[in-house]
């Protein structure tokens, strides 16, 4: 018998017996495809999957980045993900989408290069499905040697399967000689949807983990799962949340309020078909929108691209959207919006960059900060760092990356020529690659040739900012400062090989010390310039905005000027590192100061003083007096109080910046005058009858001086911003009123409906003021 009739024999006997043996079968008909000396076959070794899986995938977060995709393509709307190096050895990605029945399991899942994404484009949910090449899967062997898979579809039971991945890690054995177990799990964890556990999805759960993750793993990959959709484009039907037991990070949902602090807004469109490109412009300074179209030969040539290897002047990579946001990075970005310039720099640091979004689901590693090579794969740093003009140069102004936030918007079905690399991170370089990033560059050109256009209006609008510019934003704008020359010593520490690592690391540590504290100095004066209860309140308390500033601004010099010393030390020849120490614990001292200057206004004005609630009138008042009266006794000054129990839905601080502000006043009048010195505090309730039938229920606070009275000239300016009758005889009459106080009295009674009136008190001769407020009721619904 020959060994072909022997094979045979033993296949024929596989087949026959009950039930088949499926192994045998594979291996018998392997073997017996060898016997042909004419035709052969590919046998596929085991650690093929090793190479495709392991190998292949750049880091962990791009593997796990596949799993996420998988799971978009699922329709799920929610993708729970689970990262535990240090409590446990656990990796867990569990959605809501449709699942898996046991023959897709069987069929299709462990069918390496199967995709049904290649006959079925699109989800149930009209989604542009993601992976083609049906490797996705092997990803998770690039996280862990050890897979259990449990997956649940509509019209069928739960079912699941198990992989060790080190089995296939194997010289010499086959594919199909190694097993996976199929079996039917107990239970499942999966997302809500619709506001209960969903009733289909897919599990996955990883051990053995081939790496720790650390925590810039944990923040790269929070990076990039924010960003997997657009933000832009505000995608409401698919969330991520990330659990990790490495570096716990607050789950934050991008803003798209941020783009509104955008100067620039761009959007150039190419239908895909023809050579002309529509571009459309918005910008803060003309408030409405700009249309353009150019020629794409026009575009290169204008942009001083190549065009030697234009074909009949037609973008190669198909159609695509590109829209791009312009920031300053300045105090007046976030002007009348509902953020502080701290959360915008945040925004800008997280996003900047310019992605390629396929279908909505991004593609790594474009305008990714975390990326080395994708963040500026356009290359403008290196632009910019030849050129760095302003824009006052306007030939020669071009952005730097850090300013841009901006995305490529592309489909599979009418960009085919854009493929994915074997590495499934990024795109083939090819012509139309080519032809793409020229689109995209030609964009930002034509944004800075459109900024330039905008200088007679940014100049206008810079000089009408600096008259109006606040001491606090002049703060700000000097804090950007300091940190762009931290991050140049930085820069300048790290790159000089001559300087020892224990100095570096001295230096290091005294940057970040640093620059965590002027985060936190500008954060808060940020706060204190966007709190209008809270400026009132400094105002209320003497520590208005104007004295608050000049306190502050000696300090910031003070720092601006260490970090300059230390930077001048550092450039010379022979660096001065100890120099440099020495003037950065300097802007260390100095930062610390503004710092506690921020910390006692703040606590002056408490947050539950901001908030509205149930309070007793009265009992406010005689906290306050009591607590200003041995300033008062110290001034020889007597305080009486006539005080009624008061109740009323409403904020405390206001009521203690109406009362300081009228018993600042009345200190300065008293004192300005000889002989007895009385301040008189009442609270009476008092109902204001509107109409012979409409009567409001209310309360009135009077406060009455034994001083000079308010003079007949005066009466018509009292509440003018600015305006202020206290001066300092030993200064020469020099003014000692910042004029803010009755401004903001009279600005918090008309808040709050009330009325404010003044007249002559009959009994001191002095002024009286009364403030009348209505009672409010808490709303309950």
């Amino acid at each position: 018998m020959s060994k072909t009739e022997e094979i045979q024999a033993k296949l024929l006997l596989a087949i026959q017996s009950v039930p088949p043996n499926l192994d045998d079968i594979l291996f018998l008909s392997r073997e017996l495809a060898k016997q042909d000396p004419h035709n052969q076959r590919f046998y596929i070794d085991a650690k093929t999957l090793i190479h495709l899986g392991r190998d292949s995938i750049k880091d962990h977060s791009t593997a796990l980045l596949e799993l996420v995709k998988n799971s978009y393509d699922a329709d799920a709307t929610k993708v729970d993900i689970e990262i535990f190096s240090e409590t446990k050895d656990l990796i867990r990605v569990a959605d809501n989408g449709f699942g898996m029945t046991s023959d897709e399991l069987k069929n299709s899942w462990l069918r390496i290069g199967y995709s049904g994404k290649r006959v079925s484009t699109k989800s149930k949910l009209g989604r542009r499905k993601t992976g083609e090449k049906g490797i996705g899967r092997i990803s998770t062997d690039r996280l862990g040697s050890i897979l259990e898979l449990r997956t649940k579809s509509k019209n069928d039971k739960l079912t699941g399967l198990k992989v060790n991945w080190d089995d296939f890690d194997v010289e010499g054995k086959s594919l199909s000689d190694i097993r996976v177990e199929i079996f039917e799990p107990s239970e499942i964890s999966l997302p809500v949807k619709d506001g209960k556990p969903s009733a289909t999805g897919t599990e996955i759960i990883i051990e053995r983990q081939r790496q720790p993750w650390s925590k810039l793993n944990i923040e790269n990959l929070q990076q990039e799962l924010s960003a997997l959709t657009p933000p832009f484009e505000d995608v409401q039907d698919f969330k991520i949340s990330l659990v990790n037991d490495i570096y716990p990070l607050p789950s934050e949902e991008i803003n798209s309020n941020y783009l509104n602090a955008a100067e620039i807004k761009i959007e150039a469109y190419y239908p895909g078909t023809g050579s002309e490109i529509i571009y459309t412009y918005w910008d803060k300074y003309n408030g409405k929108e700009v249309i353009e179209k150019i020629e794409w030969s026009n575009l290169l040539t204008r942009t001083g691209m190549d065009t030697s290897n234009l074909i009949d002047n037609q973008i190669r990579s198909g159609s695509m959207t590109i829209k791009l946001y312009f920031f300053l990075r300045e105090g007046a970005s976030v002007k009348d919006l509902d953020f502080n310039l701290t959360k915008l720099r945040e925004f800008l640091d997280n996003n900047a960059g310019i992605k390629i979004y396929r279908d909505r689901i991004v593609v790594k590693p474009y305008g990714f900060p975390s990326s080395q090579f994708g963040y500026d794969w356009l290359g403008l740093a290196d632009r910019k760092a030849k050129d760095p003009a302003g824009i006052s140069r306007s030939k020669n102004y071009s952005v730097t990356p850090n300013q841009l936030v901006g995305a490529v918007f592309i489909a599979r079905d009418s960009n085919i020529e854009l493929a994915d690399s074997a590495a499934r991170e990024g795109l083939v370089e090819s012509e139309a690659f080519y032809d793409l990033k020229s689109l995209v560059m030609g964009t930002v050109n034509m944004l800075e040739s459109y900024r330039t256009k905008l200088i007679p209006k940014i100049n206008e609008a810079k000089r009408k900012s600096r008259t109006k510019e606040s001491r606090t934003e002049r703060i700000i704008k000097a804090l950007n400062s300091v940190e762009k020359d931290l991050y140049s010593i930085n820069l300048e520490i790290q790159n000089n090989t001559d300087i020892k690592t224990h100095l570096k690391e001295r230096v290091q540590k005294n940057i970040n010390q640093l620059s965590g504290t002027t985060d936190k100095v500008e954060k808060t004066i940020t706060e204190l310039l966007n709190w209008n209860r809270t400026l009132s309140g400094l105002a209320t308390i003497g520590i208005s905005s104007a004295v608050f500033g000049h306190e502050t601004e000696g300090s910031i010099t003070q720092l601006k000027g260490s970090v300059m010393a230390a930077k001048l030390a550092l450039s010379r020849k022979d660096p001065n590192v100890e120099e440099a120490l020495n003037e950065i614990a300097k802007a260390v001292t100095s930062s610390t100061k503004v710092a506690a200057w921020g910390a006692y206004a703040l606590t002056r004005v408490q947050r539950e003083k901001r908030s509205k609630k149930d309070v007793n009138i009265g009992k406010i008042i005689n906290s306050v007096v009591n607590e200003l009266e041995p300033a008062y006794r110290a001034a020889s000054i007597t305080l009486n109080m006539n005080l009624k129990d008061v109740y009323t839905y409403t904020y405390q601080m206001d009521i203690e910046t109406l009362l300081i502000n009228l018993m600042t006043n009345a200190y300065t009048a008293a004192t300005n005058k000889s002989g007895k010195r009385v301040i008189n505090i009442q609270l009476i309730e008092e109902d204001l009858k509107e109409s012979k039938r409409l009567v409001e229920n209310g309360y009135a606070l009077i406060i009455s001086d034994s001083g000079p009275g308010v003079s007949k000239e005066y009466e018509h300016r009292l509440f003018e911003p600015l305006f202020s009758t206290k001066v300092n005889p030993s200064m020469g009459s020099k003014s000692i009123g910042t004029g803010l106080g009755l401004t903001v009295v009279n600005s918090i009674v008309q808040d709050l409906n009330g009325k404010i009136t003044f007249d002559k008190d009959p009994e001191l001769k002095g002024a009286r003021f009364k403030i009348w407020l209505p009672k409010e009721r808490k709303t309950i619904i």
